[in-house]
């Protein structure tokens, strides 16, 4: 097994530095793109607001979400606003897939980065957290 995550790895390595984006189902409930691991189910939870997204993403673990990744509390984050945007072509690829508005980590100020997954095109919500939108975590690849 660790051949075989090895040897993705150094797969999706040479794939990064060669400019393609997408990787792989790592059939563990997520998907690594652009280097990073990304959940595969971006619609495990729903809709939340964005206090909710941080402190949700935040307590991720293996045995939630379809898990089986071994990944611990504090291994997901919130994307970024340009991370969300590197996965905006290779959304379909994902299960459950819906269009709308996803939460990102990226703030200015009182605003608060948002991607609208139906047009690729991030957005600012200025002061509402408690606007309800998608919670697509990501992480590091280990």
């Amino acid at each position: 097994m660790k051949k075989l995550a090895i040897g993705m790895m150094v797969v999706c390595s040479l794939m990064a530095v060669s400019g393609a984006a997408w990787c792989g189902d790592n059939m563990n409930g997520t998907v690594t793109l652009a280097g990073l691991v990304w959940l595969k189910n971006p619609n495990c939870w729903g809709k939340m607001n964005w206090d909710s997204a941080v402190a949700k993403t935040q307590s991720l673990a293996s045995g939630q979400c379809d898990l089986t990744d071994n990944s611990k509390p504090g291994d997901w984050r919130l994307p970024t606003k340009e991370e969300l945007g590197i996965i905006f072509p290779d959304r379909h690829r994902f299960k459950n897939f819906p269009g709308g508005n996803y939460w990102s980590s990226s703030t200015y100020g009182i605003y608060i980065w948002v991607m609208v997954m139906s047009e690729g095109v991030p957005g600012l919500y200025g002061g509402s957290k408690s606007k309800l939108n998608y919670v697509w975590p990501v992480r590091s690849a280990k």
